[in-house]
């Protein structure tokens, strides 16, 4: 793989990485706030464009569950990058990456 490819590679991941702590983040206070179990919360799309601004409701439970094994990401549809990205899971509102 090229330089330019390995940084491409390692820009995406700390973008993935970036949104995700923000929605563990989120995860946290939405729980310590007494949220109900089957209420959709907001997430945002943990995708590697550091500009994007779309969010995704799931509920937490459904979320912990998408990004448990090490490396997954909640996308929005559409958001997914196939040069850095495997689709593991479709949902309606989300994709898993």
């Amino acid at each position: 793989m090229s330089a330019n490819g390995r940084h491409r590679l390692s820009r995406a991941d700390r973008n993935e990485q970036a949104f995700q702590a923000h929605n563990q983040r989120r995860v946290a206070f939405e729980e310590a706030g007494g949220v109900w179990e089957d209420e959709p919360v907001p997430f945002a799309c943990e995708c590697d464009d550091p500009d994007c601004t779309r969010g995704i409701e799931l509920t937490i439970a459904d979320y912990e569950r998408a990004v448990a094994p090490e490396s997954r990401f909640v996308v929005a549809p559409g958001h997914q990058d196939p040069a850095v990205e495997e689709v593991v899971e479709e949902h309606d509102a989300y994709l898993v990456v």
